[in-house]
C-alpha cells in the first residue's frame, strides 16, 4: 500500500537516471509525488521510469545537463507545464565519475576538470534553484535538498575540485536558507558518507582489502546504500520536517565522527 507523506507534490529530481537520484525518485513517487527524472542518460532516466512503474500522469522524463541553463529551464517549465507547480526540487547531480577518475591535487589538475566539476556540482545547483524557486515564491512554500558530501567537511587530499565545488554546496546551502526562510521555503543539505552507487561499485568491487578498511572508518561498520540517503531526502521533502532548514545533515553511518576522532588523537599524539 502507497503512503502519502508527499501526496500530490511535484518533486524534480536532477541525477535520477541511477544511484541516490534514482532511489529518492522511487520513494517520492511511492509516498504520493509527482516526479520529474531529470538526467543526461536518457537511457537510464527512462529505466528510473519504468522502474517507479507509475502512469505518465504521476512520472516524467526531463533530459537536463544541469550546467547548462537552456536545459534546466525546459526542465523546470517541463514540470509547470504538466503538473503546474513544483514543490521540491532536490539538487542530487554531480560529477561523481569525473572526480574518480581525473581529480588531483591543485598543483596537477587539469584547468578542464575543474571547470566542469564545478559547473556540474555546484554551478547546478545554482541554475537549477534559480529556475524552480520562482514557481515556489508564487506558491508561498517549498522545499529545496542539496546534496553535498563528508568531503566538504573532512577533505581527502588529491580530489580537490570535487571537494571545492561540495564545500561550496554547503555555503550556498546556507545563505539560501536565510534569504528564502521567510518566503516559506526550506532549504537543507545532505552530506553522504561512502555510498555504494553504480558509479562507485566497479571500484568497490576490484578494492576488496581497501573496502573492508573503510568499513572500518564507519561507527556502523558498513557502508551506505542509495536507500539510506532517499529516507533522508525523504524525511527533509515532507513537512516532518517543516521546523528544519539551514541543516547540513550527515548520512554517513558515523564516518565524520570517526574521522573527526582520529584527528584530534593525530593533534594529541
Amino acid at each position: 500500500m502507497w503512503n502519502e507523506l508527499l501526496k500530490d507534490r511535484v518533486a524534480v529530481i536532477t541525477g535520477a537516471a541511477m544511484g541516490m537520484g534514482r532511489a529518492a525518485a522511487m520513494l517520492f513517487a511511492r509516498h504520493g509525488a509527482k516526479v520529474l527524472v531529470a538526467d543526461v542518460n536518457d537511457d537510464q532516466g527512462n529505466r528510473t521510469m519504468e522502474l517507479i512503474g507509475l502512469a505518465d500522469e504521476q512520472v516524467a522524463f526531463a533530459h537536463c545537463d544541469v550546467s547548462n541553463w537552456t536545459e534546466v529551464r525546459s526542465m523546470a517549465e517541463a514540470a509547470l507545464h504538466r503538473w503546474g507547480r513544483i514543490d521540491i526540487l532536490y539538487n542530487n547531480a554531480a560529477a561523481t565519475q569525473l572526480c574518480n577518475d581525473k581529480d588531483r591535487a591543485v598543483h596537477e589538475l587539469d584547468e578542464k576538470v575543474w571547470n566542469r566539476q564545478l559547473d556540474i556540482t555546484l554551478k547546478g545547483v545554482y541554475l537549477c534553484s534559480k529556475a524552480c524557486i520562482p514557481a515556489m515564491l508564487e506558491q508561498g512554500r517549498g522545499v529545496i535538498i542539496n546534496v553535498s558530501s563528508c568531503d566538504a567537511v573532512l577533505p581527502e587530499g588529491g580530489f580537490d575540485s570535487y571537494t571545492a565545488a561540495k564545500g561550496g554546496v554547503v555555503s550556498l546551502t546556507k545563505s539560501m536558507a536565510v534569504n528564502y526562510g521567510k518566503k516559506g521555503i526550506r532549504v537543507n543539505c545532505i552530506s553522504p558518507g561512502y555510498i555504494i552507487t553504480e558509479v562507485q561499485k566497479k571500484w568497490f568491487d576490484e578494492n576488496p582489502a581497501a573496502v573492508r578498511t573503510v568499513e572500518s572508518y564507519h561507527l556502523t561498520q558498513r557502508l551506505g546504500l542509495p536507500n539510506d540517503v532517499a529516507n533522508m531526502a525523504l524525511f527533509l521533502a515532507s513537512d516532518l520536517s517543516e521546523f528544519i532548514t539551514g541543516a547540513i545533515i550527515p548520512v554517513d553511518g558515523g564516518y565524520q565522527m570517526y574521522k573527526a576522532s582520529d584527528v584530534q588523537q593525530f593533534c594529541r599524539d
